[in-house]
């Protein structure tokens, strides 16, 4: 949610590094008291102008050596600017290279105490955090180790657990959502999209020219040290693009007339998709353990596919307390190659009478982008009415022709559209590997091509 007060303010803003052709004549040039500089002027920023309102999400997209990093050093006071001013209101949380801010002698427990306090929160405040910042790091017993034998994607949760448990008013992040695993990823993200509900100021510096109109309300693009536009994500994204393209500021007529055109196309791909209740191979026993009455005891958890860091909510009238993923062969998955059928069981517990349930799956990506979803209404299947303290089994048959990569599932059930049961968001993570078939984008809609003659 965005507000009209401004939290940055950027003010005819240059910075400028001295350039030496040697070791030995930066030394010289600090003994000399008069003469000639031996050193060349650098502007890694020149004149850069522009506010940040509170609640924005900004994009900041660049050339490597384009500004990007001097500009978040400026504005979280790491560096002082040689002309211009910063102004910023409200604390700030910044993860801006690895291991910034950190001892890497101190264990990561002592590291996160260290930062909370650099950010203005006392001891007793850090130490009320600290169970919550563990669990999200998530690495275990190393978080007693010191963190000079720390792996870069171990230093980066600890750094990202520590940036957003002190309640900033500000968070930075450069480039850190891309470290780390799948799993570690969505986690981050389905914070990040908190911190948006929350209406704080977030920056973010990527290379990932798709990332920016999903997750930005506003950017900015900045091209040898200079501010090119400050404007909406698409825009900024098409003249970036162009830069990539044609190395410098050359806007084409096409990109001129887009840039009038904000409107987001989303495809979503529908293949082969039906529900199924009660109609597998009861011979096989996985399927049969699977099937078999009984308590209503939550065994997701047990699963290889089973996501730890699950999101879930509803009413409790009905519980998804178990799911598959088994391949054409009633095996268990945790990848599957691109093109092949994905078999999705899912297993409900009902504490009330429902009549005619909902059940429905989606896909997300890690930055938790949906690709896919759908429910057992959306595909007109009238599923039967279903008796309180007792427990049914649905299928979902899905062909995965999705990008290589991770994926996650959420599994959701409901009385109707608006009374929701029982979410499980991301409780799935299945890697699709490279298949027989060759595309671009997220989803390959099995197109073709023809000659006419």
């Amino acid at each position: 949610m965005m507000s009209h007060e401004i939290v940055i303010k950027v003010e005819n803003v240059s910075k400028m590094y001295k350039m030496f052709n040697s070791r030995s004549d930066q030394l010289w040039e600090a003994l000399r008291f008069f003469g000639n500089s031996l050193a060349r002027e650098f502007w890694a920023l020149d004149n850069i102008n522009f506010e940040i309102a509170k609640g924005m999400t900004v994009g900041i997209l660049g050339q490597n050596g384009s500004g990007k990093s001097t500009l978040l050093q400026l504005i979280t006071a790491v560096l002082q600017p040689t002309a211009g001013q910063v102004s910023v209101k409200g604390r700030i949380a910044a993860l801006l290279e690895l291991g910034a801010g950190f001892n890497p002698n101190l264990t990561g427990r002592e590291n996160v105490v260290m930062n909370g306090m650099i950010m203005g929160l006392t001891e007793a405040q850090i130490l009320e955090k600290m169970e919550s910042i563990q669990a999200f790091a998530d690495i275990g017993h190393f978080f007693e180790q010191p963190m000079k034998i720390y792996s870069s994607g171990m230093f980066m949760r600890v750094a990202f657990a520590a940036a957003i448990h002190v309640e900033p008013d500000i968070l930075i992040i450069d480039e850190a959502l891309s470290v780390g695993d799948a799993k570690f990823q969505e986690k981050c993200f389905r914070r990040f999209r908190n911190f948006q509900d929350e209406g704080k100021t977030i920056l973010l510096v990527t290379h990932d020219r798709s990332a920016v109109p999903r997750l930005c309300n506003r950017a900015l693009l900045l091209h040898k040290g200079k501010l090119v536009e400050f404007g909406t994500p698409k825009r900024i994204v098409d003249l970036y693009s162009n830069i990539l393209a044609t190395g410098d500021i050359i806007e084409s007529k096409s990109i001129a007339q887009q840039a009038k055109d904000d409107e987001e196309i989303t495809t979503v791909f529908q293949e082969n998709i039906q529900s199924l209740v009660e109609k597998d191979d009861s011979s096989n026993e996985l399927l049969r353990n699977f099937k078999a009455p009984g308590d209503s005891a939550d065994r997701c958890s047990l699963r290889n596919s089973y996501n730890n860091n699950e999101y879930r909510y509803g009413n409790n009238q009905a519980k998804i307390i178990d799911y598959l993923l088994v391949n054409n062969d009633l095996q268990e998955l945790t990848s599957i190659e691109c093109g092949e059928i994905l078999n999705i069981l899912v297993k409900v517990h009902f504490s009330q009478d429902i009549e005619e349930p909902l059940v429905g799956v989606s896909i997300r990506d890690s930055q938790g982008v949906l690709i896919y979803g759908l429910n057992s209404g959306w595909l007109h299947c009238q599923l039967p009415s279903v008796l309180a303290g007792t427990s049914q089994c649905y299928k979902f048959t899905i062909k995965m022709n999705l990008k290589p990569g991770p994926w996650f599932l959420e599994f959701a059930v409901a009385k109707t559209q608006s009374e929701l049961c029982d979410i499980r968001s991301n409780i799935a993570h299945v890697e699709v590997i490279g298949g027989a078939v060759s595309f671009d984008g997220l989803v390959f809609l099995e197109s073709k091509l023809e000659i006419l003659s």
